[in-house]
């Protein structure tokens, strides 16, 4: 396992994120994805618990989870839930499930130029895009001409929520053109024939598709509204697992901070959507 800085200007100078917020040390492990995430609540939390220390380190989400069933780490944090041989493995390591929790929730728009005619676009629809079966809009109801297809790193939280939940897992076709997260909106907005996925936001030359899951669903559009629910097919729970057997002093408390108004306003802030009010108090 591999620990990671705070951020890009601490590189050489960090691998851990240490915070003094109760006596006992509290290890967090996230999945590179949501790893800034992780480091953002951990920063938060230690401006009104100075008594404790919170580790916050990186690596894949098999091996956060392998870090909790081998007893390394006491939270770990991922954008996706436990597999089965993941879920065995902590269950034959404490004698019962590790506790899951639902911490946030990541959504990701598809974009097209608000000059496209096309409104609404199934999964299999965006998948054969991507793959590089679908070339060109009269396919997808749009005017004759090539889909232009943009994506971002697969190291960022939307990237890996977008081929987990809608690519199955597959990798994209060579032709996509990869695009800085700063840029997209932009280079959407000066493509006509573009297609991209990306988070949330407004552009006044770019317009987010309705998504349906298949065919005969009915198409969504994301809004705030719509993925904190999970209404919209493109979602899906930031989730934590505990060890159920441990009990560092702090961890149900910083637990319960991260999903209260406060955790979920810097999870907001880091362009996550927070925890609609029916989910807080849910495992």
């Amino acid at each position: 396992m591999k620990l990671l800085p705070l951020n890009a200007a601490l590189l050489a100078a960090m691998t851990a994120l240490a915070l003094s917020v109760s006596g006992q040390t509290i290890k967090v492990t996230c999945a590179d994805p949501v790893l800034n995430l992780g480091q953002n609540w951990a920063t938060s939390y230690a401006t009104k618990h100075p008594k404790a220390t919170i580790e916050v380190a990186g690596s894949t989400a098999p091996a956060a989870f392998a870090a909790l069933a081998g007893k390394k780490t006491q939270l770990a944090i991922a954008l996706r839930s436990m597999r089965y041989p993941e879920a065995q493995a902590c269950e034959d390591a404490f004698g019962k499930r590790a506790q899951e929790f639902k911490l946030a929730v990541n959504g990701v728009a598809v974009y097209v130029h608000a000059s496209n005619p096309v409104k609404e676009i199934t999964y299999k629809e965006i998948e054969g895009v991507f793959l590089g079966k679908v070339q060109d809009w009269r396919k997808l109801g749009g005017n004759a001409g090539p889909i232009v297809v943009l994506g971002l790193a697969t190291n960022t939280a939307a990237a890996d929520l977008f081929v987990e939940e809608v690519l199955g897992g597959k990798g994209w076709a060579p032709e996509v053109r990869m695009v800085p997260g700063s840029e997209l909106m932009a280079m959407v907005a000066r493509e006509t024939n573009a297609m991209a996925f990306g988070p949330l936001a407004q552009s006044r030359d770019v317009r987010a598709l309705e998504i349906k899951r298949a065919y005969s669903s009915t198409p969504v559009s994301p809004t705030d509204e719509t993925i904190s629910n999970r209404v919209y097919p493109i979602s899906r729970f930031v989730f934590g697992y505990a060890d159920p057997t441990a009990d560092p002093a702090g961890l149900k408390e910083y637990v319960e901070w991260v999903r209260s108004d406060e955790g979920q306003e810097v999870a907001r802030q880091g362009g996550y959507f927070q925890l609609s009010a029916k989910w807080r108090g849910a495992p």
